[in-house]
């Protein structure tokens, strides 16, 4: 049974080819998944072998704490923008992720409302 190493769901595509270079470079045969025509599957690399997906855990955990140590702390105006462009690229998904949001908001102030 395969085992899922990495997900590539918002990765940026400069760190996925350098996640599936590191995999290459040692020898770990993997294979990628999509998320489909209707966006609901799992993105991801996953590994057949579960000696070399124990290893690629290994590899990748390392490249991931060694990528952390570079980045810079995102501040609300970066966020903001980045949410944006995430809504510009996919707006059905940022549609529905707005309306469930004020859809549990309103569910949770209603109670409170009820009482003035």
């Amino acid at each position: 049974m395969a085992t899922l190493v990495f997900r590539l769901k918002y990765v940026p595509d400069e760190e996925a080819d350098d996640i599936r270079q590191l995999l290459t470079d040692h020898d770990i045969a993997f294979y990628e998944t999509t998320a489909g025509r209707w966006q609901v599957s799992m993105v991801g690399l996953w590994v057949k072998d579960k000696e070399q997906a124990t290893q690629a855990l290994a590899l990748i955990r390392e490249d991931q704490m060694a990528r952390a140590q570079t980045m810079r702390p995102i501040t609300l105006g970066q966020w903001v923008l980045g949410y944006l462009q995430h809504a510009r690229q996919n707006p059905a998904e940022a549609f529905f992720t707005l309306v469930a949001v004020l859809l549990i908001l309103g569910i949770s102030i209603i109670p409170f409302t009820l009482w003035l």
